[in-house]
């Protein structure tokens, strides 16, 4: 998938966390593709990491839309080597690279083999072994929990891309400013690869806490806000036919004060 005159449109889908999760999952799944979307990713856990990855096949195969799958810094890089076979062998074009998250979070990360430590390892090693995966990689528009400031994350960044990344993913932000304004510097840096806006529905004053904690994110709304926010969000959703809530009836459709940017840059995925 090539860049488009348009922007695509895509869904992100967890992986399962126990086995009898993946019958819902594929039920999802299935549900959501009727609303057309360029292309979807999945998740990787590493309990269910076989699955996971079949499913992302199935998806390709059953549904005919080009799924990207999640790879992470939770394996050895001869493990990693041979998921990336597998996935090669099975018509997988796109991952995004990413290091993963510690197994509790506020927890320091610790890589399983010290050749993965970031996720620009990961980058170099699929790049740097002769694989043509298109390669994403994740970035934040604000500073990470683990960043020292600003600075250190856009190079961070900047280091991502020179590994080799094709296109970027950004983390949920608030406010559309940080978002425009990463692109701007991006490109006056010379940075020229799609930066693509990830947008994340928030369906509690929980999972805010846990979303805001992990990327960074500042609420452009104050917590104290969300209980009447939620429930105008979620008085009219019940209000949009099923199509249009993505069959998440309960959802608030999107916190106050983010505009969805009208023009984004297509996402570079090979088919």
């Amino acid at each position: 998938m090539l860049a488009r005159s348009r922007p695509t449109i895509s869904f992100e889908f967890m992986a399962p966390r126990e086995e009898s999760e993946v019958d819902v999952l594929e039920q999802t799944v299935a549900t959501l593709a009727g609303h057309a979307p360029d292309w979807v990713s999945v998740t990787y856990r590493v309990r269910t990491g076989e699955k996971t990855l079949e499913l992302v096949t199935r998806i390709k195969r059953h549904y005919h839309i080009e799924a990207m799958a999640h790879l992470t810094c939770a394996n050895s890089a001869d493990r990693t080597r041979q998921i990336l076979n597998w996935m090669e062998r099975e018509g997988v074009a796109n991952v995004l690279a990413l290091r993963g998250d510690p197994p509790t979070t506020g927890e320091p990360f610790t890589p399983a083999d010290p050749q993965l430590t970031h996720a620009s390892d990961l980058i170099r090693l699929v790049r740097g072994s002769g694989y043509r995966f298109g390669i994403g990689a994740a970035c934040s528009t604000e500073k990470h929990p683990e960043s020292p400031d600003v600075e250190h994350e856009f190079q961070y960044l900047q280091l991502k891309v020179e590994s080799g990344a094709d296109f970027l993913i950004t983390q949920l932000f608030f406010d559309n400013r940080f978002y425009f304004d990463l692109v701007a510097r991006a490109r006056a840096a010379g940075i020229k690869v799609p930066i693509v806006p990830g947008l994340m529905p928030v369906p509690s004053r929980r999972s805010l806490a846990l979303m805001t904690t992990m990327s960074g994110a500042t609420p452009s709304f104050s917590t104290a806000q969300w209980p009447s926010v939620s429930r105008k969000r979620n008085v009219a959703a019940s209000t949009m036919p099923p199509s249009a809530r993505f069959g998440l009836p309960e959802m608030p459709i999107s916190p106050p004060q983010v505009r969805v940017p009208t023009s984004v840059p297509s996402l570079s995925l090979r088919k």
